[in-house]
């Protein structure tokens, strides 16, 4: 499928804003998606065709940076056009292709007697800039289904919105989800990204915002008391909910980026960093009271902070052969730096389904809950001996990676 001409029917729905973007941007986007997707070589040519009437202080063109593969213009011409859009469908994330090919029979005569016909074509012999023309090219694009779980759906009226959005963030999550992160972090953090996206907030400008809650949750730590642990793992937890919402605005705002994925990463390291030194240092101050060794713990937790840093730049720097590896079972499980890992370490010796489970409750979501338990338990000390174990396991398996043939 191709795409070089697209006519986008707009009225004042235009300006309804859905998820965080105008509805006339978000189709923008949406074929801008598609064409690069599509690797398109030319931009698509995008007509706005405003409703007759419309004041002028309406009529506007989209300006999102992120647009790169379209060319807009509100000068219709009588060639058929691939794909005829209206401003009251809210599309989803790489929905475009599926509306290419759904496909439409003609439409029933208008009142003036034109037929319309299949979605995506000129009608003939009307002046394209009146009401009627304006008409017929809506009612057209009217004519697709007006909703596909998932994958788009038709707003007849404003109050839709609300429902569509919840809705849409429904399904914002990653197939790399645990099982916290799922019926827990996922329901909470998209609560809060509803409302990020009534206002100009970027993904980027929000991780670097949460990034306060690790380094003081740190510090809490370093007080070494019962309650210091407890709270200090709350928020720990608090920043794994939130740290979700910076994803759910890219998916939302089509603004995903390499950047943002590597300060995602980066802010997600020194927090675990951050959580082993705070405790190590903690758990010393009453080590001292008692008389046991001071120094003990606090060298856990840098040792802990060493290998985390290592396990992390390893993988970071082999990221680059996670496309060279054949796909393994538990693809959709796997962040990509992590297949060569699970593929080469001989980990599936054990089974797919032990994997599977394995990999599920050793996730960073599922692991800081577990963590939070253990905190109120009173058995803070036992974080650091898992976080230690689990760093010297996964950078062992890491190693044993890099010794198999690719």
């Amino acid at each position: 499928m191709t795409l070089r001409r697209v006519l986008i029917v707009a009225d004042e729905s235009a300006e309804w804003i859905v998820a965080g973007l105008r509805q006339l941007e978000r189709l923008a986007l949406a074929v801008d998606e598609f064409a690069l997707e599509n690797k398109e070589t030319a931009p698509v040519l995008v007509c706005i065709f405003w409703r007759p009437g419309l004041d002028q202080t309406q009529r506007w063109v989209p300006k999102n940076e992120q647009l790169a593969r379209v060319a807009f213009t509100t000068d219709l011409e009588a060639e058929p056009y691939d794909l005829v859009l209206n401003t009251r469908l809210f599309i989803y994330r790489k929905a475009l292709r599926q509306l290419l090919s759904e496909r439409r029979a003609p439409a029933p005569p208008t009142s003036s007697g034109q037929a319309l016909l299949e979605i995506g074509e000129v009608p003939k012999h009307v002046p394209p800039t009146d009401e009627d023309s304006w008409q017929s090219y809506f009612r057209s694009a009217e004519l697709a289904p007006h909703f596909r779980e998932g994958v788009w759906e038709y707003i007849t009226d404003g109050n839709q919105i609300d429902e569509i959005e919840i809705r849409f963030l429904r399904g914002s999550g990653k197939s790399q989800d645990g099982f916290a992160s799922r019926y827990l972090n996922r329901p909470i953090s998209r609560a809060v990204t509803r409302l990020l996206l009534r206002f100009p907030t970027t993904p980027n400008a929000w991780s670097v915002l949460i990034f306060a809650i690790p380094v003081v949750a740190s510090l809490i730590l370093l007080q070494g008391s019962y309650g210091s642990f407890v709270w200090g793992l709350v928020l720990f937890q608090l920043f794994s909910i939130l740290d979700g919402c910076d994803g759910e605005l890219a998916r939302a705002k089509f603004m995903e980026s390499a950047r943002g994925r590597r300060l995602d990463d980066v802010f997600d390291v020194i927090s675990n960093i951050l959580l082993v030194v705070g405790l190590g240092l903690g758990l010393s101050r009453p080590a001292n009271s008692t008389g046991q060794a001071v120094w003990f713990y606090a060298v856990e937790g840098l040792v802990a902070a060493v290998l985390i840093g290592a396990n992390e730049f390893y993988l970071a720097t082999r990221s680059s052969d996670a496309g060279k590896v054949k796909a393994v079972p538990l693809d959709g499980a796997l962040y990509p730096r992590h297949r060569a890992l699970v593929e080469r370490s001989g980990l599936l010796v054990f089974g797919e389904k032990f994997a599977s489970v394995l990999i599920q409750f050793t996730k960073h979501d599922v692991a800081i809950l577990f963590f939070v338990f253990l905190a109120v338990i009173g058995s803070p000390e036992w974080i650091l001996h898992l976080l230690l174990a689990v760093t010297i396991v996964s950078l062992a398996l890491a190693l044993r990676s890099r010794a198999q043939p690719g």
